[in-house]
């Protein structure tokens, strides 16, 4: 059995998203201002960020103090004022990993530069894959019946223990009418299972 199905995927990088740990209070302002439409509720959400990613005391004397990061972008449900759907709204264009204060303009997405509100360069040229770093790979898979699978896998890209690759993190993707817009689709042929 044979099924042509529409076939869109993409990828971004790490260093072109909002970092969880390192991101300025503005620019968590601007990005989360820009998500609730709201600049009050954004500025609070971008605080409590800041306040969670602060060293916490530890209970025990001369413990020092341990580190309270973000070490995964689904923690970012623990904020207060984190809405189901601002969480599933923002976990695309957040990281854990960039450790830069601003996104590299250069690497974010077009949906991020919108919301923060910044005109993107014109390319130069094309770029080649990143050699190292951490990347969004997202696969959005339509069928012909309208049915749709969306995955999302981070991925750093390291050279250790022999593998080119490690996956971070699998999720499901939400759908994103924006993504799709312009792209152009490709043709997957769907074998019969027992084959695979």
């Amino acid at each position: 059995m044979t099924a042509c199905d529409a076939v869109d995927g993409s990828s971004t990088g790490a260093s072109g998203k909002i970092d969880l740990n390192t991101a300025s209070p503005a620019a968590l302002t601007r990005f989360f201002t820009a998500l609730t439409g709201d600049q009050s509720k954004g500025s609070r959400i971008a605080a409590q960020i800041v306040e969670f990613r602060k060293p916490k005391a530890q209970g025990t004397p001369g413990a020092g103090s341990a580190e309270a990061r973000f070490t995964t972008v689904m923690q970012l449900d623990q904020i207060d004022g984190m809405s189901p759907l601002l969480f599933r709204t923002a976990l695309r264009h957040v990281t854990v990993r960039s450790g830069r204060p601003e996104p590299d303009i250069e690497a974010a997405s077009p949906a991020t530069l919108r919301l923060l509100n910044v005109a993107p360069k014109q390319a130069a040229g094309k770029r080649g894959l990143p050699t190292g770093g951490s990347m969004t790979i997202r696969a959005d898979i339509s069928a012909p019946d309208g049915t749709r699978f969306i995955r999302e896998a981070l991925v750093s890209l390291e050279s250790g223990n022999g593998c080119p690759f490690v996956i971070r993190e699998w999720r499901r993707g939400d759908i994103d009418s924006s993504s799709a817009q312009g792209a152009a689709r490709a043709c997957l042929r769907v074998r019969d299972a027992a084959a695979s």
